[in-house]
């Protein structure tokens, strides 16, 4: 894999519920062997420990809980010289924000990979995460639209540390297009077909 591994870099997977950023991170980062954090891992793991007064799972301080914890793991991980795989939504200009500031502190390089697909194609998804039936579907999709209304223009980031993917390719052709792309030349836009 080269360079990918030097110096560290930190890429941020982020997109809507059902994007298939969770999917493709984690196929990425085992071929890479990066450090690796997932936004609704690490919430769960919160959830464990105590909460502030009226705080819930689901929460805006919870949500932030979450966010600062992931910036924390990120630090420590790029300070320590391992590249880092961040995967969550990163709808809020704010957030992307918050990391496009600590690649700077570090002096890293931060990529942000943009997961998108369908919405016939998320429903599926959806359709297919859901344990408890249509109800748990139709809920999830809820879901969804709440989180469609609360992205942010990508307009905080600059382009050329932007790649936009398609997540309904064969994960092993968009594997090795994130590979192209990243070893190659500065990040393009991969659309597939």
């Amino acid at each position: 894999m080269g360079h990918l591994n030097q110096p560290p870099a930190l890429f941020v997977f982020m997109g809507l519920p059902a994007s298939g950023k969770s999917t493709l991170a984690r196929a990425w980062v085992a071929k890479h062997h990066f450090s690796y954090f997932n936004f609704d891992v690490v919430r769960k793991q919160l959830v464990g420990q105590p909460s502030l007064p009226g705080e819930q799972d689901h929460s805006l301080q919870m949500t932030r809980r979450t966010y600062d914890a992931l910036l924390t793991y990120a630090e420590q991980e790029l300070a320590g010289g391992r590249t880092v795989v961040i995967d969550g939504f990163y709808g809020a200009c704010e957030e992307r924000s918050r990391l496009t500031r600590l690649a700077e502190k570090l002096k890293i390089t931060c990529h942000f990979v943009l997961c998108y697909c369908s919405a016939k194609t998320a429903k599926a998804r959806l359709a297919e995460q859901a344990t408890g039936g249509k109800a748990a579907a139709d809920a999830l999709w809820a879901h969804f639209e709440k989180q469609q209304k609360k992205v942010d223009s990508l307009d905080d980031l600059e382009p050329t540390k932007v790649v936009s993917i398609n997540t309904e390719a064969p994960h092993d052709q968009l594997i090795d297009q994130l590979d192209f792309v990243f070893e190659k030349k500065p990040p393009i836009t991969i659309v597939t077909q």
